[in-house]
């Protein structure tokens, strides 16, 4: 299983989304809390939709790709920082619980899951309300990209990117999403 991870792609900040990987131990599922690491100065969660890839592809063609994935739902992507710099290593993003991931919903159960809504909330606060459709690079084309350099697998997961702004954690925050006003995600964070 691969997690692969996208930059931006919500607005127009980047041309072409970046590309990350996470290893699967990164996967944290919803109802399990977030332990903060003492490693680093800040952990700053990014809120994304996440997609489950449903089939085994390899230079699968954009219009194709809706074939390859199954499911998906709300996520959060962490990374560590050491400072106010903006630089990040590999490890950053790759830590166990990097990759937050809420109960997957299930395409055939939603009419239109690329406009299927989205919506984050930090401690009761609206942080994001997104759907797949209003990504810059189309889920279509990055599963598109990422099949031309690996192949894709069942249960691999991409996060399609940066769906709102990042927020550093803190003990006793509470990371919530709900799909098309169904909780999907509720991870409480802890020292």
């Amino acid at each position: 299983m691969k997690v692969i991870g996208f930059t931006g792609n919500y607005d127009k900040r980047e041309e072409v989304p970046q590309s990350y990987l996470m290893a699967d131990s990164s996967i944290l599922y919803t109802g399990r809390p977030f332990f903060v690491p003492d490693y680093a100065q800040h952990f700053v969660a990014t809120p994304t939709i996440v997609v489950r890839t449903g089939r085994l592809g390899k230079c699968i063609a954009p219009k194709f790709a809706y074939r390859y994935w199954d499911a998906f739902t709300a996520g959060f992507s962490v990374q560590a920082m050491q400072s106010d710099d903006m630089r990040l290593s590999a490890l950053d993003r790759a830590f166990d619980g990097a990759a937050i991931v809420g109960d997957w919903v299930e395409t055939s159960g939603i009419d239109d899951p690329l406009h299927a809504v989205i919506e984050v909330t930090i401690n009761e606060e609206t942080v994001a309300r997104r759907c797949l459709a209003d990504m810059c690079t189309s889920l279509d084309e990055l599963l598109s990209a990422v099949s031309t350099r690996c192949s894709i697998k069942m249960g691999d997961l991409l996060f399609t990117g940066d769906a709102g702004e990042g927020h550093i954690l803190q003990p006793g925050d509470r990371l919530r999403a709900t799909l098309n006003g169904r909780q999907v995600l509720d991870v409480n964070v802890k020292l």
